[in-house]
């Protein structure tokens, strides 16, 4: 998908920088460029771009102000000197919250999220675990991605490493993170079986899916199952026979 971006500071010089930064990225082309609110949202009609990259700080302006003037289609990147507002800037589901100067590998970074706006974009896909399934999976993510989703009724960041566990929830999911924490996602749990590193994560169930580095004890359960204990889970979750002989094989 081609973006179509415009860019709103009140510094010439700012505007500049990140125009150069972009250039990087043949994905986003940058459409147009103001330094007010009004002009902001005159660029945008006139161009029709859907990504903004914004500043918060304007001259007699506050960046926030224009989000409520924006279609939903427009997607909005943060670009400040200050780092106060970055909580009220997920409130407000912006893509993305970039400190300046901005590195060419973090504006990399909020790209990669970008092109996944809304979630793990990925297409359906069989359930690993049936053995009839077919096809190819794609590609899987690195340890230390970060994904933006909509996490219950909100849209935020989500660490991979963050990730204690993944349970199956109808078409959706509810990711369990270190901090006790679960979420509801709308990603089913076989599209989160194929985008997790394999080496770090492991499904024990057709309804789970765990991280290995949070297991702290496996004990045999009843007619060849098992409890399997994470660290800061009161309830142990059921490892089925069916998978833990898939276990035994892959983990010796």
């Amino acid at each position: 998908m081609m973006w179509q971006a415009v860019i709103v500071d009140d510094e010439r010089l700012a505007r500049m920088e990140l125009r150069a930064l972009l250039q990087s990225h043949p994905e986003v082309a940058v459409v147009g460029e103001a330094s007010t609110l009004d002009g902001a949202i005159e660029r945008i009609r006139l161009t029709g771009a859907n990504l903004v990259f914004l500043d918060i700080q304007l001259k007699g302006e506050f960046g926030f102000d224009l989000l409520a003037r924006l279609s939903k289609d427009v997607a909005v990147v943060f670009v400040t000197a200050f780092d106060a507002y970055a909580v009220q800037a997920f409130e407000v589901q912006a893509l993305d919250y970039l400190l300046k100067p901005v590195a060419p590998a973090r504006l990399a970074s909020t790209l990669t999220n970008l092109a996944r706006r809304g979630g793990l974009d990925i297409r359906p896909m069989p359930d690993p675990a049936d053995e009839d399934a077919v096809g190819s999976a794609p590609e899987r993510l690195a340890p230390t991605a970060r994904l933006f989703l909509r996490l219950d009724d909100r849209m935020g960041f989500l660490a991979v490493a963050q990730i204690r566990a993944v349970l199956a929830d109808g078409d959706r999911a509810i990711v369990v993170t270190l901090d006790g924490r679960r979420w509801q996602v709308r990603k089913p749990l076989r599209e989160w079986v194929l985008r997790l590193p394999e080496e770090q994560f492991l499904q024990i169930h057709r309804g789970a899916l765990v991280n290995l580095n949070e297991v702290q004890r496996v004990d045999e359960w009843s007619h060849g199952s098992f409890h399997v204990h994470l660290r800061g889970e009161s309830t142990p979750m059921v490892m089925s026979r069916r998978f833990a002989s898939r276990v035994r094989a892959r983990l010796g």
